[in-house]
């Protein structure tokens, strides 16, 4: 019996990683990647969002089968509500700042701050701090909107981290 509830388990598991509709952001179905990608995602994560006041911002993270590291999408709808409108979709697996896919250096920075909160909310302040200074091994070159998110919450940046442009 245990056999049988376990296998059962594992379906549903499966069919619901398998169901990338089941994982879209509610109100912004239309703006997720659509017949340009057909099939290649099978969830989506919800990141962090911000607004302007006059539009809200979505990151989210689309995940193909796998590869560990997702693809960032932002879609952004009117704050009174209205269409939304995908405003960015980075697929290349490049390291690009939020604020160049955007050209808005203060949602750019907004989103990740969201982002690092997330992660600050998973891995506690000792774990992000830990990961932050391996990150800081292997790179020290690191965008604006990254070091201002940071240091928001009180994060130490190490002494050899260089701030770039985005």
């Amino acid at each position: 019996m245990q056999t049988i509830k376990s296998v059962l388990f594992v379906s549903v598991v499966i069919l619901t990683q398998n169901n990338f509709d089941a994982t879209k952001v509610p109100g912004l179905e239309s703006c997720y990647p659509g017949s340009d990608y057909p099939g290649i995602f099978e969830r989506s994560e919800l990141i962090s969002q911000a607004s302007d006041g006059e539009k809200e911002y979505f990151l989210i993270y689309l995940y193909e089968p796998d590869f560990p590291y997702p693809d960032r999408l932002i879609i952004s709808r009117p704050a009174q509500g209205g269409d939304c409108t995908q405003e960015w979709l980075d697929v290349t697996g490049d390291d690009l700042a939020l604020s160049r896919g955007l050209n808005n250096p203060q949602i750019g920075r907004l989103l990740k701050l969201g982002m690092y909160q997330k992660k600050l909310s998973t891995l506690g302040r000792e774990g992000l701090q830990d990961y932050i200074n391996e990150a800081a091994q292997e790179s020290s070159s690191w965008y604006k909107e990254d070091i201002w998110a940071l240091k928001q919450l009180g994060l130490s940046i190490p002494e050899n981290v260089i701030e770039i442009e985005e």
